[in-house]
């Protein structure tokens, strides 16, 4: 299982989207195809923090956070990195109020 990983590259389409916008407290759903331009983040055993850029038919790009509901189109050509010797987990900052990457080395 992956415990320090990153999306290194990803291309592709989506025929739904649910994303939360920047500084929103619910995701949006969006019922139409999308071209994904951008898709960023993280990735550990315990969660994953995804963000995505992407363009309708009429070229409007859009982007934030990746929220359960995103359904492929045609395509996700998605590179995966780890990093062997690292853990990514979530800490709880309590002036954010959110639960923040904590780097550590693996043991």
């Amino acid at each position: 299982m992956i415990q320090a990983g990153f999306v290194l590259a990803a291309i592709g389409s989506l025929k739904q989207a649910t994303i939360r916008f920047a500084n929103q407290k619910t995701s949006q759903w969006l019922d139409e195809k999308f071209e994904t331009l951008v898709l960023n983040g993280t990735l550990s055993i315990h969660r994953m923090h995804l963000h995505i850029a992407i363009a309708d038919s009429q070229g409007n790009i859009m982007g934030g956070h990746v929220d359960n509901g995103c359904i492929i189109y045609t395509t996700a050509e998605i590179i995966i990195g780890e990093i062997l010797d690292l853990l990514f987990l979530r800490t709880l900052d309590e002036k954010t109020g959110f639960l923040e990457l904590d780097i550590r080395k693996r043991s």
